[in-house]
């Protein structure tokens, strides 16, 4: 499977291949806050199949949570991008592509 994405703007997009480890939805608090209060649906892809073909993102990380995660997004036009935890799926930071 191939997934092309981006953001609203189009200066950050991405490419996406492998078979999908997970396909979800998340309705914790923290996925809410990113939603703007609907559940988080997401896709969980290999991380060795996934770039950046342009741009760079800005990154995002709560230290005060007992299992934080990282957050991309465009630095322009603020649309989340991926969402990744150290130890899911690889050596980047691993998980969601959106």
């Amino acid at each position: 499977m191939r997934l092309e994405g981006g953001c609203y703007c189009g200066n950050v997009r991405y490419v996406a291949e492998g078979e999908p480890m997970m396909k979800a939805q998340c309705h914790c608090r923290e996925c809410q806050y990113i939603t703007g209060g609907a559940p988080n649906v997401f896709i969980a892809m290999p991380v060795a199949g996934f770039s950046y073909t342009k741009g760079t993102p800005k990154q995002f990380t709560r230290t005060d949570l007992e299992r934080p995660v990282t957050r991309e997004f465009c630095p322009e036009c603020g649309t989340h991008v991926t969402t990744g935890r150290s130890g899911f799926g690889g050596d980047r930071q691993g998980g969601h592509a959106r």
